[in-house]
């Protein structure tokens, strides 16, 4: 076996130019599939460590595809149902700012208000409704910094007039992706500013039971046939699928990945070259078997892609956790004013890990098998005509 594989080595290097081409195609094809893998992984991690706090069920009422308020007296009757832990109606809404053309998330809480993370609740407590101010996102803060005046911002009331707040602080550290675009402030406030002036914008649902779930979703839904009833499992999944399919770009990645990988699997697959079958041939005139020759040709295969593998791997891992992915990762954060500063941790999936070399590697190697073993079993003089 020492001997197939120096052999391979010295073989390399007879046909250096072409193995360099195709070891470089392989390793960058390695390189891009598993930094999006990570990126995906990574956002996918921390969104889910978040949504561990998330409620139970969300209700929402909607006419017209536009959301209505719900009001308390439409909650009461909920209490009647058995393993409701805790029923609470959310002030929330989306505001244009003329700043960069964007939108942000206003949330209208209380002091000691439960919301979406237990973090959020933390910073709610500084919300004080008889001194209105603000908690914001980090990177908001940066951007409304150079338009407040003594670290006040003002708001466009929806029934004309201002809304003065002044900034109280920002969110903690873990709220990057989740609360980027976050105006925290105090219930009363928010009303004002975005037109709610009674009634809820929607009413999460705490349960006691997980397994209860779906039961008391289903009566909810009997109670209020007109209300849209949502579960924790429904929101994560389609959070899960905006990370997976983020942009047409990265499916136009993918594409342009596996069509590289494809001209290099059809390239091996198609046959040997006529200086490879007149190798084989001397080969065979020396006394090398078929077996031989399948294992020489798959030894060549075997260390051009997982040297491409290990290569395009490591790039991967450096990239996207030292690097922190520049460029790839605006596929998935955007390109506005508010693109997420997020830092990924390192995670070493298994999958990832498994997934991508399964895909690449064995085909690879497979594709060798086939042109290397009917080489293998031709004549020697009809190898060398």
């Amino acid at each position: 076996m020492k001997t197939v594989f120096d052999f391979s080595l010295r073989s390399l290097g007879r046909f250096g130019a072409k193995n360099l081409v195709v070891a470089l195609i392989f390793t960058f094809l390695v390189a891009l599939l598993g930094s999006v893998l990570m990126i995906t992984h990574g956002l996918k991690t921390q969104f889910l460590s978040n949504a561990e706090s998330m409620p139970e069920i969300l209700i929402q009422e909607t006419r017209a595809g536009h959301l209505t308020p719900i009001y308390s007296h439409s909650l009461d009757p909920l209490w009647l149902i058995p393993g409701i832990d805790a029923i609470q109606g959310r002030v929330w809404g989306r505001y244009y700012l003329e700043i960069d053309r964007l939108h942000v998330s206003i949330i209208g809480a209380d002091a000691y208000d439960t919301l979406y993370t237990p973090s959020l609740s933390d910073a709610s407590i500084d919300l004080d409704a008889q001194n209105p101010n603000m908690i914001v996102s980090k990177r908001l803060k940066k951007l409304l910094q150079p338009y407040m005046s003594a670290n006040v911002m003002p708001f466009l009331a929806h029934e004309g007039g201002y809304v003065r707040l002044n900034l109280q602080g920002t969110l903690p550290d873990g709220e990057d992706i989740a609360g980027n675009d976050l105006i925290l402030m105090p219930q009363d406030q928010a009303r004002k500013i975005l037109g709610i002036p009674s009634g809820f914008t929607d009413a999460v649902i705490r349960v006691k039971n997980p397994e209860e779930i779906l039961t008391i979703a289903t009566k909810i839904k009997n109670i209020n046939p007109r209300w849209s009833v949502i579960t924790k499992e429904e929101i994560i999944q389609r959070y899960v699928g905006l990370y997976d399919y983020k942009s047409g770009w990265f499916l136009a990645l993918l594409i342009v990945c596996f069509v590289a990988f494809a001209m290099i699997i059809y390239d091996k697959a198609s046959g040997l070259s006529a200086v490879e079958r007149k190798e084989i041939g001397l080969l065979k005139a020396l006394g090398w078997e078929t077996t031989h020759i399948i294992r020489h040709k798959i030894t060549e295969a075997a260390i051009i892609s997982i040297g491409g593998f290990i290569t395009g791997f490591s790039a991967a891992l450096g990239y996207v956790y030292i690097l922190q992915a520049p460029l790839l990762r605006r596929i998935f954060t955007g390109y506005d004013a508010l693109e997420s500063a997020f830092s990924l941790p390192f995670v070493l999936d298994f999958g990832t890990f498994a997934l991508l070399f399964f895909a690449t590697v064995p085909l690879y190697l497979a594709a060798t098998i086939v042109p290397a073993w009917r080489a293998g079993i031709l004549e020697v003089g009809e190898v060398l005509r």
